[in-house]
């Protein structure tokens, strides 16, 4: 049994139509570069209708698709294959359908730690196909070539992701640095008496890289904004910043651009 079986089922909704009809154009345009990106439109929408056949009913999944029980269990048996805006129409639906911001609140609500700490929920395998799904939605259309990840508890989360856009993973390193080995490196203190490095090894980024950073929890934003630092010394280009759970405004007095959170917490529980 996963962390969110218990809960997971009364957290989808039917979404708004209007969201729907906007992120279907932006999925159709994405997804119909090319006859191999079509294809795999249609098999990802049988992927996550399979994904949550596990544990939701053919009658939620119709009531939030539009489509019948009928077609869905012979999508969901590969007995057909939806055609590509049926795909395109599941796609949006579902990902739209999901509380994720419940999800991780819950999930943070019956930890009750003194420390965030997001490695138990994002090494639910079920759980990190779902983000994968709803991160990759909000990077429709941007050229992704490197996915920066800040804290090894996302690495689940960017491998998923890169699987599907076809980039690489770097991971900023903390601790021992190698000899011979050049590096962009940013110190986070934190207090007068600690502060810790952040460096990325200088032949992983180029000024041609386009990159999106990943990171688990934002609070006071002063690693992420020693992250953003890292891909200016390098001159690449940055796509999004992403990170699980956003906490507090206190990162908004260091981190000017937009920020995509999957889950927001006024404060900490603890």
């Amino acid at each position: 049994m996963t962390v969110i079986d218990d809960y997971f089922p009364a957290l989808l909704m039917k979404p708004d139509e209007a969201s729907v009809e906007k992120l279907k154009k932006s999925l159709s345009t994405w997804f119909a570069s090319d006859k191999y990106a079509a294809l795999r439109a249609r098999m990802l929408s049988i992927e996550f209708l399979r994904l949550l056949k596990k544990r939701v009913s053919y009658s939620k999944l119709s009531e939030i698709t539009g489509i019948s029980q009928s077609v869905l269990c012979r999508y969901v048996r590969g007995s057909i294959i939806p055609s590509f805006s049926q795909a395109i129409s599941i796609l949006a639906s579902l990902t739209l359908s999901i509380d994720i911001n419940g999800i991780i609140k819950r999930f943070l609500e019956r930890e009750q730690s003194l420390v965030i700490d997001l490695s138990r929920l994002l090494r639910d395998p079920y759980l990190i196909r779902i983000l994968s799904f709803v991160l990759l939605t909000k990077l429709v259309g941007k050229r992704v070539d490197k996915i920066l990840v800040g804290n090894p508890t996302v690495l689940p989360l960017a491998t998923a992701i890169s699987l599907e856009l076809g980039s690489d993973i770097v991971l900023a390193k903390r601790g021992i640095k190698y000899p011979n080995v050049s590096y962009y490196e940013e110190v986070v203190v934190r207090s007068m008496k600690d502060a810790e490095s952040i460096y990325v090894d200088k032949d992983l980024l180029s000024r041609r890289d386009h990159i999106v950073i990943l990171t688990d929890v934002v609070i006071t934003g002063k690693t992420l904004r020693a992250l953003i630092n890292i891909v200016m010394k390098a001159h690449a280009l940055l796509t999004e910043t992403i990170t699980v759970v956003a906490i507090g405004n206190e990162w908004r007095k260091r981190i000017s651009r937009n920020l995509i959170y999957l889950s927001y917490l006024e404060k900490p529980f603890f």
